[in-house]
């Protein structure tokens, strides 16, 4: 077994040394750039330095988040530099969730550890193994998987760091998956600033009926907290335990570190079967902060009404009792050598025999009052202002020698400086010369058009037009599509999100011409399935945001790909896109999740319902559930399309033009299909006949 980690967020640096204190044995933290928390205090690199110092001379590890999004331009201009300030100051891994930031990490700081984010929604052994072979060393599972999920992803991937969240706010949707704030406010949660309009109310209906009599906060789950779980998890095979909150306060941080600390101290000492948590300290983990109680369901269940806080999900606390985060001093052994005619030196020794040792001038007679071995010990120990403390001390000396005090002490700094380097230079990183990517290649748009569908209705309104050229369907609707489509090229669809109850679902027909892989899960198990890589196209869910990350798949063999909902013309500009797919007609969706709005207010029908949001605007939201594979989708209020763009569109250089149908009738599919054969073959115009969206095909995000 891997030796257990309790991992803890730190916002500044004060809470970065006290949850070393407290008892973390890592700390993630954000740099000011690139963070999943745009809007925390974060660090800069001086502070950053002296968090890492401080955490190698304590034995813990330091993690830098990198877990957003990367543009083009902040791939190619900044961010070489900056992680290399990072590896040269010690860093351990970074966290990422981009697969370009990934490879240039690979590429350029070759022996820096990633650590693959809960953002990319890792919910299989598939994609663990995956992203191990691409080289990850570590994978932050999804936060709704459950415990046999996770047994299932140790098992597959023994050597594979697992780490998983145990405390803290949960996201209602599956993290990487979100793009309410983005659509809504142009806050993107993959870019860290993620405004939670998840916390806000809503009122759901059902056939014209009002179903959340429980409450309007039906997005909002209860914070996690799993203390009573941490033998089940660490037998399941979880290495590190993820506090969430690197915009919480001092007080949480550290309180919230010291109860986890005592419990895994309990069953390493003490073992599973003594293991027992007091109600007081859950009461104490209460009173350090929770929304709305706690909950620990995905552990054993996919959802569950009892998760979620249904009343307005205020954050409280109370007063505790504060936790010691004194500085834990560093135990050391010391030698001393004051003998006469040579050298006087002293060296400190840590538990790990690293080695800081000062060596002076010679030691000379004394010609009046002579430095006695106490007066040696008394300069020697003067450690208050260090991080050690003197554990066993000799001293060799002779007796009737001049040794002043002041001498001792400077050699005492600079030994206890140079320990510190030790411990702090232990590894040396690889840093490649960086090579920026050449610039994009210039193509024409092609005019060919890929249809996806969700329904039979739409299915057959699809078939009445010739121009389309290929569509996509899920998996149930294959053989509808085969015998309607006159040889058109049939894709399959696969589900947004695979999880471990419906891996045997996915059965690829020998007769499709390909498949929509929607997830780095779907990846590995078409790998494992010996799927040809070529007939697989990456859905925008797979991010290729940038050059690096499309040149990354690449070389593993995945060439086709689907542009993501968040980048603007401007940068699109930038995007290697002949291969590409471009969305122009859809309902955006802008969340999946595990929990499911009917099963939460009515119960489970297994009938997969369309519900419908109503926010404190008036907007509508369609919520789909997909009761095939057990997750909700959540659709913008309006409709996406780019045809009134085409002639910009036209200079991006794709290798098709896209439309997704979700929850379309018949007549609304036909309407969408004319008008794309109008706009795009018959250059003609054509208008919506009501309020839509061009997502940020203009505006972009930050």
């Amino acid at each position: 077994m891997n030796q257990l980690e309790l991992l803890s967020p730190a916002g500044d640096l004060e809470i970065f040394k006290a949850v070393v204190n407290a008892g973390a044995d890592a700390v993630y933290f954000g740099g000011d750039l690139f963070g999943a928390r745009a809007y925390a205090k974060n660090f800069s690199i001086e502070e950053a330095k002296a968090a890492i110092d401080y955490a190698h001379i304590h034995g813990a590890k330091a993690y830098l988040t990198v877990n957003t999004l990367l543009k083009n331009t902040e791939i190619e201009k900044n961010l070489y530099e900056y992680l290399r300030k990072y590896v040269e100051n010690g860093i351990d891994a970074f966290i990422v969730q981009d697969m370009g930031v990934f490879s240039f990490i690979r590429n350029y700081f070759p022996n820096t550890h990633i650590h693959v984010s809960t953002q990319m929604s890792t919910c299989t052994e598939f994609g663990a193994k995956l992203l191990s072979d691409m080289g990850a060393s570590r994978v932050v599972t999804a936060r709704e998987i459950s415990l046999e999920e996770i047994s299932d992803i140790h098992k597959t991937c023994p050597d594979l760091e697992i780490e998983s969240f145990v405390h803290g706010a949960l996201c209602v949707c599956y993290s990487g998956q979100c793009l309410m704030s983005s659509m809504i406010g142009g806050r993107s949660g993959n870019r860290g600033r993620c405004a939670q309009p998840c916390r806000l109310p809503y009122e759901a209906y059902m056939d014209g009926n009002h179903i959340n009599k429980k409450g309007s906060f039906i997005l909002s789950p209860k914070d996690f907290c799993t203390i009573e779980q941490l033998p089940e998890m660490i037998e399941a095979g979880v290495m590190s335990f993820k506090i969430e909150g690197r915009m919480k306060q001092l007080e949480y941080a550290t309180g919230v570190v010291s109860v986890y600390r005592h419990y895994l101290d309990e069953y390493i000492y003490r073992g599973a079967r003594n293991y027992s948590v007091k109600e007081e300290d859950i009461q104490k983990l209460l009173d350090f902060g929770n929304r709305s109680g706690f909950t620990n369901l995905y552990l054993t269940k996919h959802n569950g009404p009892e998760m979620m806080t249904f009343e307005a999900p205020s954050h409280t606390k109370k007063e505790s009792s504060p936790v010691d985060y004194s500085e834990k001093k560093i135990k050391v052994d010391c030698t001393v050598s004051a003998l006469l005619g040579k050298e006087f030196s002293i060296v400190f020794t840590d538990s790990e025999g690293r080695v800081g040792a000062f060596t002076g001038g010679e030691v000379q007679p004394a010609q009046k009052k002579a430095a006695t071995k106490e007066d040696i010990e008394r300069a020697v120990s003067g450690l208050g202002n260090t991080s050690f403390e003197i554990d066993h001390l000799n001293i060799d000396y002779d007796d009737g020698i001049f040794l002043p005090v002041s001498m001792i002490k400077n050699a005492r700094r600079s030994a206890i400086m140079n320990l510190e380097n030790s411990i702090m230079n232990s590894k040396t990183p690889t840093v490649n010369e960086f090579q920026e990517l050449p610039s994009k290649k210039n193509f024409t748009s092609s005019n060919n058009c890929f249809v996806t569908v969700s329904t039979a209705e739409q299915l057959k309104a699809v078939a009445e037009f010739d121009f389309v050229n290929r569509v996509a369907v899920p998996q149930k609707l294959f053989e509808e599509a085969y015998g309607l489509l006159n040889g058109k090229e049939i894709y399959i669809y696969l589900p947004i999100v695979l999880r471990k109850d419906y891996k045997h679902k996915i059965n690829i027909d020998e007769r499709a011409a390909g498949v929509i892989a929607a997830s780095m899960d779907e990846l590995g198990l078409l790998s494992d399935m010996g799927y040809p890589k070529e007939n697989i196209i990456l859905d925008h869910r797979i991010y290729t945001f940038n050059n690096r990350s499309l040149d990354f798949f690449e070389q593993h063999g995945y060439t086709y790909n689907c542009i993501p909902y968040e980048l603007s013309l401007k940068e699109l500009n930038h995007r290697n896109n002949q291969n590409s797919q471009m969305i122009v007609y859809s309902r955006i969706p802008m969340m999946v999740t595990a929990n499911c709005t009917v099963k939460n207010t009515v119960g489970c029908r297994k009938n997969n319902d369309t519900i419908t949001f109503v926010d404190r605007k008036n907007q509508n939201m369609i919520v789909s559930c997909n009761c095939d594979y057990c997750y909700n989708v959540i659709y913008n209020s309006k409709k996406y399309i780019a045809f009134d763009m085409k002639n910009q569109l036209d200079n991006l250089g794709v290798k098709e033009y896209r439309i997704d149908f979700t929850v379309e009738s018949a007549k609304e599919t036909k309407n969408v299909l004319e008008g794309f054969n109008t706009v795009f073959n018959k250059n003609g115009s054509f208008e919506l006949d009501e309020d839509f969206t061009r997502g940020h095909l203009k505006r972009g995000v930050e």
